[in-house]
């Protein structure tokens, strides 16, 4: 955005001009960000997509609201709006064009709206805010997809041509996403006959595979679900975004099926090294595997190492699971740091989210005994 600050000088020359116009860019950055993200989340309520995760601010977590199948989290800094989403009701692919084309509209309100501010008041601001917001709505609308975000772009010009498997993977959506809630409420009989009917009508869908081994995880058959996630991470047709995310899950996976005695540790450890260097080699964000790092530290037996990054991931980290199973961690860490006062404050945490995921159950009995 050099430019835009360039253009500043050239509109209003003063200092105190660029000055504004630069704070304006900043807020129409964020505003325009802002816009995309309320677009989105309006339109999936609206039309029946999954909001899987809503979250208001950055930085240190005020409160949140988590249920099963969403989480409402708000932050201490107020400046950002995050929404995540993906396949609900069917036909899920028309449902989130639609979601993407809302999102789209509200996007483009809003710089019209700035540009409309801009040239009737000629204010070093108002330039700076159509500037930011414009340059932010623009980029979102180009088609982009990444491990971590999916643009609104590629929702709106990339969704509807999708063929074959990534298809047929939209198709079976709905059921995917019944079997995760289930999975997510705790309810594993039904959960395992849901993923008993995804093996059996869609054996070799990645969708479909993951919610599997989610179900398996639950249930704690973490040798099987490793099978499966080595085999996810081993798909050759599989995109470097999707393979991304498969190796994040398999480094997580290899060390919880050590620390349960279902695997030698070295093959897991080792297993789980080069499964944590190729998922940031190909674009997974780095602090995004701090929980799977803090596990795979504990197993080293570098119990400060582990606290700090389980205490970052329990932080930062907004999906329900992942963060009982995160203070699971952090509270085994400070038992074997010799802090059980602050291993049952870590589990007590993780037992108001999630107290029957293994790990957080095992917890709780190995803490019991001490």
């Amino acid at each position: 955005m050099i430019g835009g600050g360039v253009l500043l000088w050239f509109v209003d020359g003063t200092a105190g001009g660029v000055g504004w116009g630069l704070f304006g860019l900043l807020c129409g950055l964020l505003v325009g960000l802002a816009a995309l993200q309320v677009g989105m989340l309006v339109g999936a309520v609206a039309l029946g997509v999954r909001v899987h995760r809503v979250v208001i601010g950055v930085g240190s977590r005020l409160a949140d609201w988590t249920t099963p199948r969403r989480v409402v989290s708000v932050r201490a800094v107020p400046l950002l709006l995050s929404v995540a989403v993906g396949p609900g009701k069917a036909p899920a692919r028309k449902r989130m064009w639609g979601a993407a084309l809302c999102s789209a509209l509200v996007g483009l309100a809003v710089v019209a709206v700035a540009i409309v501010f801009a040239l009737s008041s000629r204010n070093g601001f108002w330039i700076g805010a159509a500037l930011g917001c414009a340059y932010t709505v623009g980029t979102g609308l180009l088609p982009r997809r990444t491990a971590a975000s999916t643009s609104t772009g590629w929702y709106l010009l990339r969704l509807p041509k999708v063929t074959g498997v990534r298809a047929r993977q939209l198709d079976a959506a709905p059921l995917v996403g019944r079997a995760v809630d289930a999975a997510q409420e705790g309810h594993l009989e039904v959960a395992a006959a849901l993923a008993a009917e995804l093996a059996e009508t869609h054996p070799g869908l990645r969708t479909a595979t993951a919610a599997r081994i989610l179900v398996m995880e639950a249930e704690g058959r973490y040798a099987e679900a490793l099978m499966l996630a080595m085999a996810l991470a081993g798909d050759a047709e599989q995109t470097p975004q999707e393979a991304a995310v498969s190796f994040a899950a398999l480094a997580g996976l290899a060390c919880a099926t050590v620390e349960a005695g279902h695997l030698d540790a070295e093959l897991g450890l080792g297993t789980a090294v080069q499964a944590f260097e190729n998922a940031e080699t190909l674009g997974y964000p780095a602090h995004k595997l701090n929980g799977s790092r803090a596990l795979h530290e504990l197993l080293l037996g570098n119990t400060g190492k582990a606290i700090s990054l389980a205490r970052l991931a329990a932080d930062s980290g907004d999906d329900r699971l992942g963060r009982a199973d995160d203070l699971a961690t952090l509270a085994r860490a400070h038992m074997a740091a010799g802090d059980n006062r602050a291993a049952r404050a870590a589990l007590g945490e993780a037992e108001r989210l999630v107290p029957w995921w293994p790990r957080v159950a095992a917890t709780r009995s190995r803490l019991d005994l001490v």
